[in-house]
């Protein structure tokens, strides 16, 4: 299989939250296969998402502006619009011998 993707993505399991409606709202997930232009963000039930909100990862100090480009139940994938700060993404420590960046 061809691999086609811009960014080099690295398998996660961040606490996260989608801030939105003048962060009125707020809804904790997890983020998974972080890249520095997207992520997988997974939720315990199936939720819709607005098409633009902010994306907090607090472990690694983030918060970017994020558009959804997928919905599939309680998983989304989304494209930040705006570039994460250098050392942040991937994240700190990786990779280990046994966790490979995803493909």
């Amino acid at each position: 299989m061809v691999e086609n993707r811009l960014s080099q993505r690295w398998r996660t399991v961040l606490k996260g939250q989608v801030v939105f409606n003048n962060r009125a709202a707020v809804l904790a997930c997890s983020v998974q296969d972080l890249s520095d232009i997207g992520a997988r963000i997974c939720f315990t039930d199936a939720c819709e998402l607005p098409p633009e909100f902010e994306l907090e990862i607090p472990s690694r100090g983030l918060r970017l502006l994020a558009r959804r480009i997928w919905s599939r139940g309680a998983n989304h994938g989304v494209m930040f619009l705006e570039k994460a700060k250098a050392g942040t993404v991937p994240p700190a420590g990786w990779p280990r011998t046994s966790e490979k960046p995803a493909t």
